[in-house]
C-alpha cells in the first residue's frame, strides 16, 4: 500500500516522562523511510494534550483537509486488505448518511452475519477505521447535548439490557464530567444520536499488538481482543440489505460493553504504549477496537 498522501499527528511530550521527546523523534524518523512518492502532512504538538484533546484535535485537522480517509492509531497492525476494504466502502457509501463509520476489527469469534463481506452494527470499534467529513462534522468532544439526552433517558431507547444501559450511562457521565480522558465515547454518542450505523467486516482485518504494562489503557494481554489474528479478504461483497445486524450488536454489547460485578469492561478503545497519540491514514508501524 503506497498512499499518495499521508497525515501524521503526534501528541507532545508529557512533563513527567523523560523519554517522550526521544520517542517522538523516533516516530518522526519513520517518515524518512518512506520510499515512494508521497506528500506527508505533519501535526506535531509542542505540549501533551492527552487522549481526549490530542486525538480529537488530530482527527479534526485530518478532516479539515480531506473528504474521507482511513485512520490508524498506534499499535494497530492492519492486514493489507484492510485498506482496499475501507476504500471500497468509503466510495460505495460516500452519499449514504446512515453509514458513519467503517471499522477493520471483528470480535464476533467466528460468527458470520448476513450475505456480504461485512454487516451493519451500532458498535463502532476504533482500532483501524475510516469515515467521512460529513460524518465527523457531527462530532462534539464536549457532548454539549448530553444533559438533555440523559434527562430523557434516551440510552434506554438504544439498548434494552439494563446492564448495557448502565455501562454506557456511566461512560458518558464520566466523559461529560471530564473524569475519563478519551475521545471515542463521544464518537459513539455522535453516531447514535444521528441514527448512524457502522460497517464491520465478517473477517478480522486489524490486530492490536499494544497490550502490556506500558500501555495507556490496554494493560492485560490476556484480553479477548489482544493480538487477534488477521484474516485477509479476497473480495468485498456488499450486503443486499441495509439493516443493522442486531445479533452482532447484541453479541458485542454482552461480551464487551455491559456492567459486570461493579467493574466497567472497556476493550474497544484506545491502545497506546507511550501515551503519544499518533494518527495515520495508511502508513504504519505504530499507530483505536
Amino acid at each position: 500500500m503506497q498512499p499518495l498522501e499521508l497525515y501524521v499527528a503526534i501528541d507532545g511530550p508529557r512533563a513527567d516522562h523523560a523519554t517522550d521527546s526521544q520517542q517522538i523523534a523516533q516516530c518522526l524518523a519513520l517518515l524518512d523511510e518512506i520510499d515512494w512518492p508521497c506528500q506527508v502532512h505533519r501535526l506535531v504538538q509542542p505540549l501533551n494534550l492527552g487522549c481526549r484533546q490530542g486525538v480529537s484535535t488530530a482527527i479534526n485537522w485530518f478532516f479539515d483537509q480531506v473528504e474521507m480517509g482511513i485512520i490508524l492509531e498506534d499499535d494497530c497492525l492492519p492486514d493489507l486488505t484492510f485498506f482496499s476494504f475501507c476504500r471500497e466502502n468509503l466510495l460505495h457509501h460516500q452519499h449514504n448518511p446512515g453509514v458513519m463509520h467503517i471499522t477493520g476489527v471483528n470480535f464476533q469469534h467466528g460468527q458470520w452475519h448476513g450475505d456480504g463481506s461485512y454487516f451493519y452494527s451500532k458498535i463502532c470499534h476504533v482500532w483501524g477505521w475510516a469515515s467521512w467529513r460529513r460524518a465527523w462534522q457531527k462530532y462534539d468532544v464536549g457532548m454539549a447535548s448530553y444533559p438533555e439526552f440523559r434527562r430523557q433517558k434516551l440510552v434506554n431507547a438504544l439498548f434494552s439490557d439494563p446492564k448495557v444501559q448502565q455501562y454506557w450511562t456511566e461512560a458518558f457521565d464520566g466523559v461529560f464530567a471530564g473524569q475519563i480522558d478519551t475521545w471515542d465515547y463521544q464518537w459513539c454518542y455522535a453516531i447514535w444520536i444521528n441514527y448512524g450505523l457502522c460497517i464491520c467486516p465478517n473477517q478480522n482485518l486489524i490486530s492490536n499488538i499494544g497490550f502490556g504494562q506500558d500501555a495507556t489503557h490496554t494493560k492485560e494481554d490476556t484480553e479477548l481482543t489482544a493480538n487477534s489474528p488477521l484474516q485477509p479478504l479476497t473480495e468485498v461483497v456488499h450486503p443486499r440489505f441495509f439493516i443493522e445486524s442486531r445479533q452482532a450488536t447484541e453479541y458485542s454489547l454482552t461480551k464487551f460493553f455491559r456492567k459486570v460485578t461493579g467493574l466497567r469492561q472497556r476493550v474497544s478503545n484506545i491502545s497506546n504504549k507511550t501515551g503519544l497519540k499518533t494518527m495515520k491514514t495508511t502508513f504504519k508501524k505504530h499507530l483505536l477496537p
